[in-house]
C-alpha cells in the first residue's frame, strides 16, 4: 500500500488540483454571486452599481483561481503521466 502512494500519490494529487481548478472555474459565476449577496448582506445594503461591481470583481477572482489552479494541475498531472510512462519503459 504505501509503495502504491510512493508512485501514484503526485498522480492522484495533482488530479484532485485539477479537478478543483475545473469545478471552481465552472462554478466561478455562482461562488462569485455567493460571496457578493454574504458581503451585501455583512454590510446591511448597498447600491444597485456597486453591487454588481462587487459581483463582477468576485467572479473574475473565482475564474482567476480556478485557472491558476486547472492550469497547474495540468502542467502536473502531464509531468506526473511522462514520469510514470518513462519508468514503466
Amino acid at each position: 500500500m504505501m509503495q502504491f502512494i510512493k508512485k501514484y500519490g503526485f498522480l492522484i494529487f495533482t488530479m484532485v488540483i485539477t479537478l478543483a481548478g475545473f469545478f471552481v472555474l465552472k462554478f466561478s459565476v455562482d461562488l462569485g454571486a455567493g460571496a457578493a449577496s454574504a458581503y451585501l448582506g455583512s454590510m446591511g445594503g448597498m447600491d444597485t452599481a456597486e453591487f454588481h461591481s462587487i459581483q463582477s470583481k468576485y467572479i473574475i477572482s473565482n475564474m482567476i483561481a480556478g485557472g491558476i489552479l486547472l492550469f497547474l494541475g495540468l502542467t502536473f498531472l502531464f509531468f506526473s503521466v511522462y514520469r510514470l510512462s518513462e519508468n514503466n519503459s
